[in-house]
């Protein structure tokens, strides 16, 4: 190689060296500059949080005897894994250089007391916490420590991380049924009791058929589709309250299981009061301590059960 190669190689290798200085140190020196938005506050510090969500959603979550459980809906259990996931996400955010350190760019940039996208709210051991996630800017979100002007980017939080929808941290299956396993259905509301029963070959049999009459089941597998497995849309409490309508119920929807036919108690889905605001009925099972709220749309075809519903209209007759 001859000088001048040698030269050159040099200034290459130089080259290399300053480019490596120029990109490693800055991404070091931002490395050390990350701290927590929580410090000194892990997951196992927080005792109790609050998720609120604009416009009126709001959900508290708290954790007695180990258990996280809903303290406003009488300890009703939450889903523990999502509340740890949370938790665990909230205290590995890292922060570096505030992207706004005023009062005034709090409200832009949905991290205010009033404007916020979510806002959660932590008891620890270490004394109250409040964290706002506001607007997304790419992949990370605004965010700020409640007590500080400071907003920061971290790409470590989403909205859809924090949900301030009460189902979404609860098992809301309230009753199941196999409806294999179901030997006898009978249905009591305004019109009367309506009984059904499975013979020797499995059919589904119409009790009281009138001479010339056809049992038409459709309407009874739809009702048996719809709560073998109930969803609920919330949870009430385990009190009862004349608010409920559980001493004149709207409907009542008794399942005996074929292995219960000899003596076993049925299950037995009593529905109650309507709620109008959410357009739901009040429910309870008599396998839950629970009473719930269920959607209209899934009991209407048990209210409104006649005895004409599950009738074969005779074919019209030819002119």
């Amino acid at each position: 190689m001859d000088r001048r190669n040698q030269i050159l190689a040099a200034l290459l290798v130089a080259q290399i060296i300053v480019v490596a200085v120029v990109l490693v140190l800055p991404a070091q020196a931002t490395e050390r500059a990350l701290r927590p938005l929580l410090p000194q506050v892990s997951a196992a510090d927080v005792t109790a949080l609050t998720i609120r969500e604009q416009p009126d959603r709001r959900v508290a979550i708290a954790k007695k005897d180990g258990r996280w459980v809903l303290p406003e809906i009488e300890d009703f259990p939450v889903n523990e894994t999502k509340v740890t996931e949370l938790l665990d996400k909230l205290a590995a955010v890292q922060v570096g250089q505030p992207v706004a350190t005023t009062a005034t760019s709090h409200a832009r940039l949905q991290v205010s007391e009033e404007n916020f996208t979510r806002r959660v709210d932590l008891t620890t051991s270490a004394g109250e916490r409040t964290i706002f996630l506001g607007s997304a800017r790419g992949g990370s979100s605004h965010v700020r420590l409640g007590g500080s002007d400071d907003v920061y980017l971290t790409p470590k939080l989403a909205t859809f991380d924090i949900s301030g929808d009460l189902p979404n941290w609860i098992n809301t299956i309230y009753f199941t049924s196999t409806q294999d396993s179901i030997g006898r259905v009978a249905i009591t509301n305004v019109t009367g009791t309506l009984q059904f029963s499975r013979n020797v070959s499995d059919v589904w049999e119409f009790q009281g058929l009138a001479t010339g009459e056809t049992f038409n089941p459709s309407r009874l597998e739809t009702i048996l589709s719809r709560v073998s497995s109930l969803y609920m849309i919330r949870p009430l409490g385990k009190t009862a309250k004349p608010e409920y309508g559980m001493d004149r119920p709207t409907a009542i929807l008794t399942l005996t299981l074929k292995s219960d036919l000899s003596g076993l108690a049925p299950l037995v889905l009593t529905i109650g009061a309507k709620d109008g605001d959410e357009n739901a009925y009040i429910v309870k099972s008599n396998g839950s301590p629970w009473y719930v709220l269920v959607n209209s749309f899934i009991l209407e075809e048990i209210i409104n059960a006649r005895r004409e519903d599950f009738i074969q209209l005779p074919p019209t007759p030819t002119p």
